[in-house]
């Protein structure tokens, strides 16, 4: 029932600092900018690529839900914004299993709600009903769909949420969502357990990840912040040429490689993953599939082949 993830916002302290570090990291620059005063906040959008949004949040008041994350938590994953084409059918089947629904908004062109982290994994999530009329993404602003954006990612691929058991998770998403995983590997040079759950438009997935030791990076991350969003993912058409970018930037890279395979033999995607400290507390993941004939390998297979 999760059609897309056309967006994810980050909250950083300071909004054109962190403008200028997307701009020259990732090539992204803003589409839209407002004040949110209903939730103390400013924001910017920045296209990602094929209708994906990263959107930037900064606190205007100290006594906001934002401020409070950042004295918390610190810079980082803040919000996913999924759509779904079956919102009324959505809303009440959450509302039926418990989920705790903090705010319902409707909007000329869309309908809105938000999930409390304690709900999904520790994951604030806002559901909007797919919107009508010519603007794809109203949140990016009135025009942006009339211009040409040029980041260096394709797009945002995937989300990584870390989890404390990854049966239970899968059945909770699958309860609350009907997603499904279609693949399910370990990763040793990571530390971490995954599956894979394709959302409907089979273009965006999330990723539930369970840390298989204590003294790995997810692992501590775990032990410090408890379950909730870990890593973003971008897809990438030259991971060589987004290395030597970053390269030459000096910016932190904490490993570049292949991961092959996927459930079969062969070639799977090629890598970079950016240090959260040089990215305002945001793990960061660009990925280019080497296959030609997969879009996305760890989807699995039977993924692609529709299963």
């Amino acid at each position: 029932m999760l059609k897309s993830l056309p967006q994810v916002a980050l909250m950083v302290d300071n909004l054109p600092e962190a403008l200028k570090l997307y701009d020259q990291v990732l090539g992204m620059k803003p589409c839209h900018s407002e004040r949110l005063p209903q939730y103390g906040l400013v924001n910017a959008v920045l296209p990602a690529g094929e209708g994906t949004f990263v959107e930037l949040l900064q606190p205007t008041d100290p006594s906001s839900a934002g401020a409070r994350f950042l004295q918390r938590r610190g810079e980082g994953m803040y919000l996913l914004i999924f759509t779904t084409d079956h919102y009324d059918a959505l809303l009440a089947r959450l509302k039926g299993k418990g989920v705790r629904i903090t705010q319902e908004v409707t909007r000329p062109d869309h309908r809105t709600c938000f999930l409390h982290p304690s709900s999904v994994n520790g994951t604030f999530i806002e559901l909007v009903e797919t919107p009508k009329g010519p603007n794809p993404w109203p949140p990016a602003g009135p025009d942006w769909y009339l211009h040409r954006w040029t980041p260096r990612t394709r797009r945002i691929r995937q989300v990584a949420i870390l989890v404390r058991n990854l049966d239970s998770a899968i059945r909770h998403w699958g309860d609350l969502f009907g997603l499904k995983p279609t693949n399910r590997f370990t990763l040793t040079f990571t530390d971490l357990e995954i599956a894979i759950l394709p959302l409907q438009d089979r273009q965006s997935f999330v990723e539930l990840a369970q840390p298989t030791s204590t003294d790995g990076p997810a692992g501590r991350f775990m032990a410090r912040y408890g379950e909730g969003p870990y890593l973003l993912i971008y897809q990438v058409d030259d991971a060589d040429a987004v290395e030597r970018h970053l390269r030459g930037l000096g910016l932190r890279i904490t490993t570049a490689a292949e991961t092959p395979g996927y459930g079969r033999q062969g070639a799977g995607i090629k890598s970079v993953w950016i240090h959260p400290r040089a990215m305002r507390g945001v793990f960061t993941q660009l990925s280019q599939s080497l296959r030609p004939d997969h879009p996305w390998p760890p989807a699995g297979d039977a993924w692609l082949r529709g299963g």
